[in-house]
């Protein structure tokens, strides 16, 4: 919802209108708010239970294509995606109400809302459809104050996109009753609306008064601020490169939240990647509030992490906390906005004191709060829940991205799917006769690719479409039976396994370009072919989210070179980008390159007992904490063994060593020794999770040892992405290989000074430490020797 000072009373209606514009009452300044007619609906007309049968299917891309079908049906007279905009005011307050009706025909008197679905439209619960009806009725009373119309039909239309088949609700309304039904939706939001704006005007007056919350700014944390003040203000694109332990998070989000004083944006979303970047994130907001500032701050947690009953469907015949969800969902949402900071354990008590979801709380939550934090997935992937609100929301959103140099390779992941032949034969086997058939089309569409002439691997540059097709029919397939059976999903998770993977591959083929490329593996056996559909470059598809943004500021310690990660990252060409100094002084790192250790693939057996007498040197000579960090698993254990066996300084140690699929308790083991002992050696991977992210000032970690590169293994996804990066940026060996493997050592070398008083040392071992390609991708502000 918008929230702004304006000095206007709004919009005045002609006397003639029964919608007539109220009078305010009120002199001088008035607190604005915006909303869409979705949200006002939503809120005020929702009641039962949750439903999800009839999501995520179609998707947004078939629903806009299935209003195409229905537009092309009208005649010439009726106009699509009609503007209407309405100004209530109440009690000091502009409620400024606007949104799309689908479709409007004032030549015959007609409003209509159309709908997409997958299943038969006389399946769809009751208050489903009134809800959506009552979304057309609002449409309807605000056309008619904008043409004084004494009344209209209202339509509700379902389109069926696999049948084609249409289902109408309509009726008629004179202008009475219209109006009538619009002030009893006002008078349901009249409550919700004081609420929100009480609490603007808390926000708005902490905001203006409120100090950075460190004090003063470290070196360097106030022209980042200022560049962020400046990208929000005119509403850009803002790239931050700066050292690890600067700050960048304050920095970030105290301009930002700034800007919403002095009405430059209304609403902020912090994307994150890892969880130490939504800690602190949160701890940086719980902070503030502890100073003084005065906001609605929410963090989404993943649904399956959430949930109070696991294995149970999102339905109230299933699980007591969908039951009756909407009916005691005020209440919930009128104590969570007055809760200041919602992080998980937040969301989870007031969820369990009035017994609903509280996954779908939080998402019901997003329109109204002034701060979201989220994971990239919510904000980038093909179902982001948060960048579809954004699409929605009257607000102007601004992104702020932590730890951005992550964000290409994630959303190359999110962007991209596989099916398997194997999985199909073993969801067919368990599957209903009807969904049974459906799979049998798309096993004939993979036997078909698996019988032509091919070699073991093959790239393609289009989809075949008799697999896309037998894919939307098991899609409907699953649908139908989601419909009848609420219990279906949860009884049949191997199944839906296989169903969110065939969604994934629909919405790659909606939004298939150049950068994709399918590949087709045999395997092994005749059940043995993988398909994929990899995304090789997701600048685009990054670039059409951004758009969604007021403003964007991306900001990491590795961003460099600008080219390689502003493109990549699908940033405009007039994105402004800054690489920041550093705060401290080259003295407090001491790092030296061993250059004469050959740490390539094929030279690790031969080097690895150099390698192990050099480390043993090293930590013979590091006092304190320190993390080894390796390029492999198998390189780490025999180095380590050979360590082991030599009588090195490792027995005056506390040894921790990283292990494939540890836990998180496991995980945490490593922290927990890092607080309590001073004496601690980590052996670890780079790339890791313990190679950035983490943040170890003080005494925690004094020494780090970067064996090797970093380079990514050569494969064959790898090398796709080299012949790619080759023929659209001429540069594929360093956009796949070398500028990824540098940003990996970088952020590794960061771990260690994190504030003004930290010392330290690093070791870097590998000969091509000693090339001018490798040694100028270092961070400039160390020494080297």
């Amino acid at each position: 919802m918008r929230c702004r000072i304006a000095r206007n009373a709004g919009y005045d209606f002609s006397s003639k209108r029964i919608f007539r514009h109220q009078s305010c009452g009120c002199a001088g300044r008035m607190l604005e708010f915006g909303v869409n007619v979705r949200d006002l609906v939503a809120f005020c007309h929702r009641s039962g239970d949750i439903d999800h049968r009839y999501t995520p299917s179609p998707s947004a891309e078939q629903g806009i294509e299935g209003h195409g079908r229905i537009y092309r049906r009208r005649p010439e007279s009726y106009q699509r995606e009609y503007p209407v905009n309405f100004v209530h005011c109440e009690q000091g307050i502009n409620l400024h109400l606007r949104g799309r009706a689908d479709g409007v025909d004032l030549a015959r008197g007609l409003v209509e809302e159309i709908k997409t679905c997958r299943v038969d439209a006389a399946s769809i619960p009751a208050a489903v459809k009134e809800l959506h009806y009552s979304q057309a009725r609002i449409y309807a009373a605000l056309v008619a104050i904008q043409h004084d119309l004494d009344c209209l039909q209202v339509r509700l239309t379902w389109l069926n996109i696999d049948s084609d088949e249409e289902f109408n609700m309509s009726r008629n309304y004179d202008r009475a009753e219209l109006h009538a039904y619009l002030l009893e939706t006002l008078a349901l939001f009249s409550d919700w609306l004081s609420l929100l704006a009480s609490e603007r005007n808390s926000r708005q007056r902490s905001l203006e008064s409120f100090k950075f919350p460190h004090g003063q700014f470290r070196s360097g944390q106030r022209d980042i601020a200022e560049l962020v003040y400046k990208c929000v203000d005119q509403g850009g694109e803002l790239m931050v490169e700066a050292p690890t332990g600067i700050g960048k998070t304050a920095a970030v989000l105290y301009p930002a939240l700034k800007a919403m004083a002095s009405q430059k944006h209304e609403a902020i979303v912090f994307v994150t990647s890892r969880t130490v970047g939504r800690r602190t994130a949160e701890d940086s907001l719980s902070l503030m509030s502890e100073r003084g500032l005065q906001l609605c701050s929410l963090s989404l947690t993943a649904k399956e992490s959430i949930c109070f009953s696991p294995g149970k469907a999102c339905h109230g015949d299933d699980c007591p906390f969908a039951k009756g969800y909407y009916d005691r969902l005020p209440a919930a949402m009128i104590e969570a906005v007055q809760d200041g900071i919602l992080r998980r354990q937040e969301i989870e008590s007031i969820a369990r004191r009035h017994e609903v979801c509280p996954y779908q709380l939080a998402m019901d939550l997003m329109p109204w709060v002034d701060v979201l934090i989220a994971d990239a997935h919510y904000v980038f992937s093909f179902y982001a829940g948060v960048g579809r609100m954004m699409e929605q929301d009257q607000r102007r959103w601004t992104v702020l991205v932590d730890e951005a140099h992550n964000l290409p390779e994630r959303a190359r992941g999110m962007y991209s799917g596989q099916l398997g032949k194997a999985e199909l034969m073993r969801v067919k086997k368990v599957s209903s006769p009807v969904v049974k058939r459906s799979l049998e089309k798309v096993n004939r569409a993979m036997l078909a690719l698996q019988k032509q002439d091919w070699p073991e691997q093959d790239l393609r540059c289009s989809l075949p479409v008799t697999l896309i097709n037998s894919l939307g029919d098991f899609v409907a397939a699953v649908g139908v039976a989601m419909a009848d059976d609420v219990r279906f999903a949860p009884h049949n998770p191997q199944l839906m396994n296989f169903y969110f993977a065939v969604l994934q591959w629909l919405r790659i083929a909606e939004h298939w370009g150049d950068e994709y490329r399918l590949e087709l593996l045999r395997g092994e056996g005749p059940q043995g072919l993988l398909l994929r559909l990899n995304c090789l470059d997701p600048s685009r598809l990054l670039s059409n989210s951004h758009k969604r943004s007021h403003a964007l500021v991306v900001f990491s310690a590795t961003l460099s070179p600008q080219s390689w990660m502003g493109q990549l990252l699908g940033l405009n060409e007039t994105a402004v980008y800054r690489r920041m100094t550093s705060p401290f002084e080259p003295a407090q790192l001491d790092v030296v390159v061993e250059t004469a250790i050959d740490t390539r693939y094929r030279q690790r057996e031969a080097s690895a007992p150099q390698l192990a007498e050099r480390l043993s040197a090293f930590l013979a000579e590091a006092k304190g904490n320190s993390i080894i960090y390796f390029p492999s698993y198998r390189y780490l254990r025999t180095t380590l063994e050979l360590m082991q066996g030599s009588g090195s300084a490792l027995p005056d140690r506390l040894l921790w060593q990283q292990h494939p699929e540890q836990t998180e308790a496991d995980r945490a083991s490593l922290f927990t020794a890092l607080e309590r002992h001073r004496h601690v050696v980590a052996f670890c991977i780079l790339g890791g999770v313990f190679s950035e992210g983490i943040d170890l000032p003080g005494a925690l970690l004094t020494n780090v040892a970067i064996v090797g590169v970093g380079l990514p293994q050569v494969g064959a996804e790898r090398e796709q992405l080299r012949q790619w990066y080759q023929e659209v940026y001429g540069q594929g060996f360093e956009y796949a290989y070398l500028y990824p493997a540098m940003q990996k050592v970088d952020q590794a070398l960061g771990r260690v000074v994190r504030t003004d008083t930290d010392r330290g040392s690093a070791l870097l071992i590998d000969n091509r430490y000693g090339w001018p390609a490798y040694r100028e991708l270092l961070p400039p502000w160390w020494s080297y020797r």
